[in-house]
């Protein structure tokens, strides 16, 4: 019997491989657009600020990276004609990020192509195994959040 230590082990492990078979899923449906999974996330952060966009400092909150790392990404962006940034009404300083049309239509058809994946990936599993996924992974996410990690020497 495997005790509870390596089940602990063998767990995050578990997660860890379905986290990278994921992504490597993900970048396969990004590639065909162009994109990296990177770009793809800040497409979307971009696309969540609606129709008036979203300022850099909020694409950066989202993506947990740097404002200057954001803003040389919206750069790339931009000069793939994925996004436009105007300046912002409300901050004479700022300016919004905005899809064009082509990079909406890019994060539209990256993100069907990504569920279209996913939804291949569980064909045959059964629906209450799902769900009992869903609630254990979650119920770990609440507990890894809740717990002060220490490394113990």
């Amino acid at each position: 019997m495997t005790d509870r230590a390596e089940l602990s082990i063998q767990l995050a492990d578990a997660i860890a491989g379905a986290a990278r078979a994921i992504e490597h899923a993900g970048d396969r449906a990004f590639r065909t657009y162009g994109l990296s999974r990177r770009a793809y996330s800040a497409l979307a952060a971009i696309d969540r600020g609606g129709p008036d966009g979203a300022r850099p400092s909020e694409v950066a909150q989202q993506l947990g990276v740097s404002r200057a790392a954001t803003t040389t990404f919206i750069q790339r962006l931009e000069a793939k004609g994925f996004v436009e940034t105007t300046p912002d009404p409300d901050d004479d300083r700022g300016v919004r990020v905005t899809l064009t049309r082509r990079g909406l239509e890019v994060v539209l058809r990256a993100g069907q192509l990504e569920r279209r994946l996913a939804a291949r990936a569980t064909e045959g599993m059964p629906a209450s195994a799902m769900l009992r996924a869903i609630h254990v992974l979650g119920e770990y996410a609440a507990r890894l959040a809740r717990k002060q990690l220490e490394v113990m020497r």
